[in-house]
């Protein structure tokens, strides 16, 4: 477990480095707020999808199935604990918060991580375990961001890049079909793509924040403190109980379900006419302070999973 702990340690400072850079290349004017936001729509629609759909592209073994099930359900687990959780912490109208708090940024820090510190094969266990959190995006989480219900939209889950690459990803896994080489390198190099643009992103999201107002905001120091500590803490407790699931596999959720506040916290709440400069200062504070409460949790994790 230490061995993960420290790689864990040294991918999370090579996408801190990253981060920076995109924080320079904002400040510089070489990429503005169009340009950040056109990147996330490559990470979101292109490069995490190609690498789902090539880690999903490997031979059919009923093993996985069964573990690929268990980070299914232990997601849909931790979300519909999260929701009423949020609602001991945070008031009716902290639509934003109480979302920052609930989703994880499973696909943009959770991806990178897991595959710098486990390898792309467990990046399938994750693609499965997070594939329902489309649904409750685009429909719980439309309606805290934009206080809505009319805004919720099951077109948005069924249409999602993601999910139909997780769909067509299933179908090859289960047929064990193997993409053509041509096809496999056009997949691995737009995956590829996937870690250095999300740094950028956030780099320039938080160029974009008002880091004072947020430092100084309790409100975001306790969607931190429930994303990053007390939601893992209940991942752990509940990986502790299946230890017949392979640690490295329970190890890949706690980093998926501990990741900090998602993107979508921003990118919603600037489609839906939430708190847009609250949803990037969330983002950004508690990616920064993952860079302790990561390591830390997996680091406990080592205590209780065997």
């Amino acid at each position: 477990m230490g061995g993960a702990v420290a790689a864990l340690i040294n991918q999370i400072v090579i996408m801190f480095i990253l981060m920076a850079i995109g924080y320079a290349l904002y400040r510089m004017k070489i990429i503005d707020r169009k340009g950040t936001s056109q990147m996330a729509n490559v990470v979101i629609y292109v490069a995490y999808p190609c690498i789902t759909l090539r880690t999903l592209m490997v031979d059919f073994d009923p093993n996985m199935i069964r573990d690929a099930g268990f980070c299914f359900v232990l997601t849909v687990v931790v979300t519909l604990i999260s929701i009423p959780l949020t609602r001991l912490f945070f008031k009716k109208e902290d639509g934003v918060a109480r979302y920052g708090a609930i989703f994880s940024n499973s696909g943009f820090i959770g991806v990178p991580i897991v595959m710098g510190v486990f390898g792309s094969e467990y990046v399938f266990y994750l693609s499965i375990g997070v594939s329902c959190l489309t649904f409750f995006i685009w429909t719980y989480g439309v309606w805290l961001v934009s206080g809505d219900k009319s805004q919720m939209s099951f077109k948005n889950c069924i249409t999602n890049p993601n999910l139909i690459m997780i769909l067509i990803g299933l179908v090859c896994f289960f047929f064990s079909i193997h993409p053509p080489a041509l096809m496999a390198t056009i997949l691995d190099d737009l995956g590829s793509l996937n870690t250095g643009l999300v740094m950028l992103v956030l780099g320039a999201y938080l160029a974009q924040s008002d880091m004072r107002a947020v430092l100084t905001s309790k409100k975001a120091y306790l969607v931190s403190l429930v994303r990053l500590v007390i939601i893992p803490a209940i991942v752990v407790g509940i990986l502790a109980l299946f230890p017949w699931i392979d640690a490295k596999i329970r190890l890949t959720m706690l980093i998926a379900l501990g990741a900090p506040v998602a993107s979508f916290a921003a990118i919603l709440s600037e489609k839906y006419g939430g708190n847009y400069k609250f949803g990037i200062g969330l983002v950004t504070l508690s990616t920064i302070l993952s860079l302790i409460t990561m390591p830390i949790m997996l680091e406990l994790a080592s205590l209780v999973i065997v």
